[in-house]
């Protein structure tokens, strides 16, 4: 693996240059031309670049302030819009993806920044029986029908916050996550060898369903981000011309 070592902003650029306007691969750049980068930090420097040029690649010496009607509305594009956290961060040059993560995790417990708009209702609703197949049943239409965690919420009058939290339990644990009281699967002290098994194949096949719909959305946004590095490299190409 690559070292995630800084390179200068001069560095940088150069080798950004020579990835989209000389069409050297990236393992020619590590092998040949000494970049130290890990191939997504430095497609990620790319992406930067071109759509904030050395602003998106330069490294900040001093602490970023962000108001809290800024911090909510990219958490709403996330949460409501489906954009990834990695896009988010990119599109609004903000230099850490963790610091968007942050603010995701903050806003959906409750701890920050929140501003209601016209429909708060599914923000500040009281929470709803359910059982835990009607539980299993929500996380499933929300992963399955490219729902937002707001169209959720309001489809089922269930509350946002429980609707995020069932399914990040959902990812990590699969249905056995969703039983009340625990939000992590049953302890092994305590479990028989067909629970552990039944468990693990529960977990598993749900991580499974999650990482293909993930991977599907990955492979297109690879599509795209590739279609607009050729365009931009042929525009560059026939202005030289």
């Amino acid at each position: 693996m690559r070292s995630n070592s800084k390179h200068t902003t001069k560095e940088l650029e150069q080798y950004i240059d020579l990835y989209i306007n000389v069409g050297i691969s990236y393992r020619v750049l590590c092998e040949r031309y000494g970049l130290l980068l890990s191939d997504a930090h430095f497609y990620d420097k790319v992406l930067r670049y071109q759509d904030h040029g050395l602003a998106g690649i330069q490294s900040s010496t001093t602490n970023n302030h962000y108001s809290k009607k800024f911090k909510h509305a990219v958490v709403m594009q996330h949460l409501e819009e489906g954009a990834t956290i990695g896009g988010l961060a990119r599109k609004y040059n903000i230099p850490s993806v963790s610091t968007v993560r942050n603010w995701v995790i903050k806003y959906t417990k409750g701890k920050d920044f929140r501003v209601y708009s016209e429909k708060s209702e599914v923000y500040t609703m009281t929470g709803k029986q359910t059982t835990h197949e009607e539980k299993i049943d929500i996380v499933n239409d929300y992963l399955n029908n490219n729902l937002s965690y707001k169209e959720a919420a309001e489809k089922y009058n269930i509350s946002y916050n429980n609707i995020y939290s069932w399914v990040q339990k959902y990812k990590e644990h699969g249905p056995d996550g969703l039983v009340d009281g625990r939000g992590r699967r049953k302890p092994n002290t305590i479990q028989t060898d067909e629970e552990k098994l039944k468990t693990e194949i529960a977990a598993l096949k749900a991580r499974n369903e999650y990482l293909e719909t993930e991977n599907a959305a990955l492979k297109k946004l690879k599509e795209v981000e590739r279609e607009l590095m050729l365009r931009k490299r042929n525009t560059k190409q026939n202005i030289k011309r």
